[in-house]
């Protein structure tokens, strides 16, 4: 009976790396990569004369793959949203994972409005945009009431998009939860991550078809409620 080849630590070696670039899961490369330099290594040191430098690649090799799979570890973690949180997913985000939530929520800040605090001020550009998580805040130009906006819709949001100056005031009709996002802040981190761009410009869309219909259909109810004129009585 022959005695025992190093050869097979540099087969199994190779064997486990074949498998490492045939699966499709990050993490599991990194294992599987992990595991080939560690077979490797006893190849390298029965030689008659010690592969130090192969040795020295591999065991760096294996720290990098261990580092890095460490980290996928650690981002796959399952993640558990606080009650705030689960609700601005739920409004908004509710096809992100609850990790990227966390990103887009990382990004923003927490408010509470006090009654009557101006979200929106007339004549003034719009520098950041408001998620209504619980609370009302009522639109008035003029005077005159266009409408109240209520959880899951976004103050700003028709101005952000035009960048024009604000022709309206939002002012807050009771204590209002709300997350706020600078503009640019969120405009860079959209850009970046293409999912949540798609998934917040059709709320967005949703939220801007909303306050049209709201508003048309308030129009029209202003409408029914105005006097007939004189004229128009006499050619009845």
């Amino acid at each position: 009976m022959g005695s025992f080849s190093p050869d097979y630590f540099i087969h199994a070696a190779n064997v486990l790396l074949l498998a490492a670039y045939s699966v499709r899961d990050i993490l599991w490369l990194r294992l599987l990569a992990v595991a080939s330099s560690l077979a490797a290594m006893p190849y390298f040191l029965l030689q008659p004369t010690p592969l130090w430098a192969a040795f020295g690649w591999s065991v760096m090799f294996s720290g990098i793959n261990i580092f890095q799979a460490w980290r996928l570890l650690l981002e796959r973690r399952p993640v558990r949203l606080t009650p705030e949180e689960e609700e601005v997913r739920r409004l908004v985000f509710r096809d992100l994972s609850p990790r990227k939530v966390l990103q887009v929520l990382s990004i923003g800040s927490w408010a509470t409005a006090a009654p009557g605090e101006r979200l929106i001020e007339h004549g003034k550009p719009v520098e950041s945009v408001s998620l209504i998580v619980r609370g009302k805040v009522q639109v008035t130009t003029g005077g005159r009431i266009l409408g109240d906006l209520r959880a899951g819709e976004i103050v700003g949001s028709a101005l952000l998009l035009s960048g024009a100056p604000a022709q309206v005031d939002g002012v807050t009709m009771e204590a209002t939860r709300t997350v706020r996002w600078e503009a640019g802040t969120l405009e860079r981190y959209l850009d970046a991550n293409p999912e949540t761009r798609n998934l917040f410009q059709r709320h967005l869309a949703r939220d801007l078809a909303g306050k049209l219909q709201r508003l048309g259909a308030d129009v029209s109810k202003s409408a029914s409620l105005r006097p007939s004129s004189p004229k128009a009585n006499e050619a009845r």
